[in-house]
């Protein structure tokens, strides 16, 4: 087996490399193509007003068919896959239920209730959607905690391993390449390059990582192979967990999925509700499929390598079955996996800056864009190598402080719009960062701090609206 420390280059052969350099090419070509079409349009309409602008820039005018609205969902949502398999291999099917089928329930929730409602609203973001249920301070610490929570930061430690074992460069500067990479081909074009490129990465992602199982397959068996060569407990729903620790990846799923600016950017661009509503339900098929692969590929790495370190064995394993050629094909879907999502998030959160909170902006929009991107590029690095590849504790820790926060007061205001004021939203806000810190250093009991949080919020919600009603 490769050591970690081993770079994976010297052995790929001429036809690997020519596969994996195919992806990075088309990825910058879809990019060019997307900045060209843009440029075109502005040509088109010289005297578009300030809010036209903003749309072409964020949600494409509005104009996202059905099969782009796949590709770029599900290439935005899926860029963990690294994290993902290193999940399977120490936990086996957990994997799946944890970070596959807890999260298609809130998808499918999304498309029956949300979608629909929040084109409805004529926003243009997710914290307008918060400025028009409760009020504009509410917007712009929403458009704060929205900006933290979608620092690409599990991305980037994923570019970084892959990069450290592709070349053997330390973890960090990995981090870094990667993210000026993403830069680079993300600073042009606005959000219809970033659709182009994960039109393009969606197909190398599914053709590299079904093939990583066909070949499985192929060599060693079916499920048979699996169960008599893995630990009984990888085949447990639970994975060694308890059933309160694994419900706590369904809370942070709907509200991760209720409250992901990402999700409410493909929606509000899309041509019309229909391709909303069937692109989240055809995309929660894709996601299945992607699932099972990449569960099934830990499970095999697993049997394979029962002893290897987590963080790399999936990969050391794919890279030590597959044949000639197909090496670089699946590099390349790892890569496109990664780009896809890490671009997609930091753009959005570059947003936050330049149209949310109004930090940057400058008369060119690619200007403010650039600048801020390259904040949250920053950002993004100083806490991906605070974690230093540790997913699951970045994955828990970022979604599930914002989630707290964000999801009571976003759930009450859906049902019932301005009962929540700027004053009680900011009360609950500092209760709950205040607790779950609290929660984290001393944890009087083992009890996941997401738990915490959420009840801290409808304690005080709950207390702050009956408040306000008796006055009333």
């Amino acid at each position: 087996m490769l050591s970690t420390t081993t770079p994976i280059w010297p052995t790929l052969s001429k036809w690997d490399w020519f596969l994996f350099l195919l992806t990075i090419m088309i990825t910058l070509l879809a990019v060019a193509y997307g900045a060209i079409v843009k440029k075109r349009l502005a040509n088109d309409r010289p005297r578009a007003s300030q809010e036209q602008t903003w749309s072409e820039y964020i949600l494409m005018g509005r104009r996202l068919t059905l099969p782009f609205f796949v590709a770029t969902l599900v290439a935005t949502w899926y860029g963990d896959i690294i994290g993902v398999t290193q999940i399977a291999f120490q936990y086996g099917i957990y994997s799946f239920v944890s970070q596959g089928v807890l999260w298609y329930i809130s998808y499918i929730i999304f498309a029956l209730l949300l979608a629909k409602y929040v084109r409805r609203m004529e926003i243009l973001s997710f914290p307008a959607l918060f400025t028009k249920l409760i009020g504009r301070g509410p917007g712009n610490f929403s458009a704060v905690l929205t900006f933290l929570k979608t620092l690409p930061i599990t991305y980037a430690m994923g570019i970084g391993v892959f990069l450290k074992m592709l070349w053997g460069i330390p973890f960090s500067w990995g981090v870094g390449i990667g993210l000026l990479w993403v830069l680079f081909y993300s600073s042009f074009g606005g959000f219809r390059s970033v659709v182009f490129s994960d039109f393009i990465q969606f197909f190398f992602m599914y053709l590299g990582i079904m093939a990583v199982v066909i070949v499985s397959f192929l060599q060693f068996g079916g499920i048979s192979y699996l169960t008599s060569h893995c630990p009984p407990q990888h085949f447990s729903v639970y994975g060694g967990f308890s059933a309160l620790d694994t419900l706590v990846w369904f809370f942070i799923a709907i509200s991760t999925t209720f409250l992901n600016p990402t999700f409410y950017q493909i929606c509000l661009s899309a041509t019309s509700d229909r391709v909303a509503v069937r692109g989240i339900l055809i995309s929660t098929c894709c996601w299945i499929v992607f699932d099972l692969c990449t569960t099934l590929i830990g499970l095999y790495a697993k049997a394979y390598f029962p002893h290897a370190a987590p963080l790399d064995a999936s990969l050391q394993y794919c890279l030590r079955i597959l044949p000639v050629g197909l090496k670089g094909l699946f590099l390349g879907a790892i890569l496109a996996t990664i780009l896809s999502t890490l671009s997609s998030f930091l753009f959005v959160s570059s947003t936050k800056l330049t149209y949310d909170l109004q930090l940057i902006r400058f008369k060119s929009k690619s200007l403010s864009h650039l600048i801020a991107s390259c904040i949250t590029g920053l950002c993004t690095y100083c806490i991906a190598i605070f974690y230093e590849g540790n997913f699951e504790m970045a994955w828990r820790m970022l979604k599930g402080g914002f989630a707290a926060c964000l999801f009571p007061p976003f759930i009450i205001s859906y049902f019932k719009p301005h009962w929540i004021t700027s004053q009680l939203f900011t009360i609950s806000c500092f209760c709950v960062l205040v607790g779950m810190l609290a929660w984290n250093f001393y944890k009087p009991f083992p009890m996941d701090a997401f738990y915490v949080g959420q009840g801290i919020a409808w304690v005080v919600l709950t207390i702050g609206i009956s408040i306000r009603r008796h006055k009333n």
